[in-house]
């Protein structure tokens, strides 16, 4: 049977149905997801139960790339990361004050990988263990927030580029980040394992041309991003703010409330997300593949260094 979709939210994202996840899947399904991709920004699928499965659904939409941390992995596979939060256990997750809620896992609006010149294609999710409160995970679309932009706004901000450069402290990412979100992590041992993440600053444009669907994209990633090149601080923080808080206006996101063996796949060249984290109490655990990719835009912001 042809697969078929449903609309996940009037913004985004599209429900897919018909898909037998245990097995292999024709060039002709493969052509109708990716279409349907291209269409949502964020696909939906039940029902996955397996690694398998999870394996073969990505490699559906293109060719996988390595985690980024591999002491993450899982059964010393170079492409499944676990993502989990135990109380018992916390490990690396965030623990932060937000909104006056504390939350473990809690994660700003953000495209992957916007501290590096190359950006994955993609990334696709699977919860084996959903939360039992809280445990959402927001989406909102860049080619929507640039069409939601005055025309006089866009004339102004289109050619410019951003400075991104790696801050894994939430609370010190200012543009559409809380103001009063406080890190509950501030022991050493935390710090110092934060402090062992080094990436060069990076540039990458603030508005694109996304390369499948020719439509523009506002590509701005409100974690890491620092400043407007080549334009004064005070200029650049203004401009900053009022784009960052424009894209992350929540009335046009899409928040998913996980079941277990739900899958998300979402295109990290037009989509922003954030996790909602759970309480301090509450245990949560996904796994997720990333999609190869480069849109090709992306350089260091030191010209000595390649990509």
């Amino acid at each position: 049977m042809p697969i078929t979709t449903t609309q996940l939210s009037p913004q985004i994202g599209l429900e897919v149905h018909g898909l037998d996840l245990e097995r292999e899947f024709d060039e002709e399904t493969r052509r109708a997801l990716q279409d349907a991709w291209s269409r949502g920004g964020v696909l939906l699928f039940r029902g996955c139960r397996s690694a398998d499965a999870h394996l073969r659904l990505s490699r559906g939409f293109g060719e996988l790339e390595s985690s980024a941390t591999p002491d993450l992995n899982i059964d010393n596979s170079p492409y499944l990361m676990e993502l989990k939060y135990d109380p018992g256990r916390a490990g690396a997750a965030t623990m932060m004050r937000v909104n006056g809620v504390e939350r473990a896992g809690w994660l700003g609006w953000h495209w992957d990988q916007s501290f590096v010149p190359a950006i994955v294609r993609g990334a696709v999710l699977r919860m084996i263990e959903p939360a039992t409160i809280a445990g959402e995970t927001g989406f909102i679309d860049g080619i929507a927030a640039w069409e939601r932009l005055p025309a006089q706004l866009q004339e102004r901000i289109d050619g410019l580029e951003v400075v991104y450069h790696f801050t894994p402290q939430m609370e010190k990412n200012p543009f559409g980040f809380p103001a009063d979100l406080v890190n509950l992590k501030t022991d050493p041992e935390s710090i110092a394992a934060l402090a062992k993440y080094d990436f060069p600053p990076v540039v990458h444009p603030l508005v694109i041309t996304h390369p499948d669907t020719g439509r523009k994209v506002l590509k701005l990633s409100p974690l890491h991003a620092k400043r407007v090149l080549g334009m004064d601080g005070a200029q650049s923080d203004a401009l900053l703010h009022e784009l960052a808080d424009h894209l992350v206006d929540e009335r046009y996101a899409y928040f998913h409330t996980w079941n277990k063996d739900d899958v998300l796949v979402w295109d990290n060249w037009r989509m922003i997300h954030s996790a909602a984290g759970v309480p301090l109490d509450v245990r949560r655990r996904a796994q997720r593949t990333t999609l190869l990719g480069d849109y090709g835009h992306g350089r260091y912001l030191d010209p000595a260094l390649t990509r």
